[in-house]
């Protein structure tokens, strides 16, 4: 497999892993109903406008406000595993993103451009 590939699955399985659990968690927020709701709302659309490269920086964004929001309301609860979860969800999203430019750039100098 090609990392081209590789970084490709990693956006998919991401988003379709981070659209679920905002689905889930839309659907069954919870004892913080409306708080859930207004995080997981906007991380599912984010998660799927994740997956379209001319959008991805803005979707990022989107993304990194919602785990940052998400990851003060869990500690605000008492969840303090919680920071490693967003920060990891965080990370990734920043990763994929770099890489996929990186990835970009690379192509385009070897094409000439």
């Amino acid at each position: 497999m090609t990392s081209s590939w590789a970084l490709r699955l990693l956006r998919w399985s991401f988003a379709l892993f981070i659209a679920g659990s905002s689905a889930v968690t839309a659907v069954n927020p919870g004892h913080q109903h409306h708080v859930a709701l207004a995080l997981a709302v906007p991380e599912f659309v984010a998660a799927l406008a994740f997956l379209f490269r001319p959008i991805e920086r803005a979707a990022c964004a989107v993304l990194l406000l919602v785990f940052a929001s998400a990851l003060v309301v869990s500690i605000a609860l008492g969840d303090y595993l919680a920071p490693l979860r967003f920060g990891y969800f965080a990370m990734t999203a920043v990763f994929i993103v770099s890489a996929g430019w990186r990835e970009r750039e690379s192509q385009e100098r070897l094409a000439g451009f």
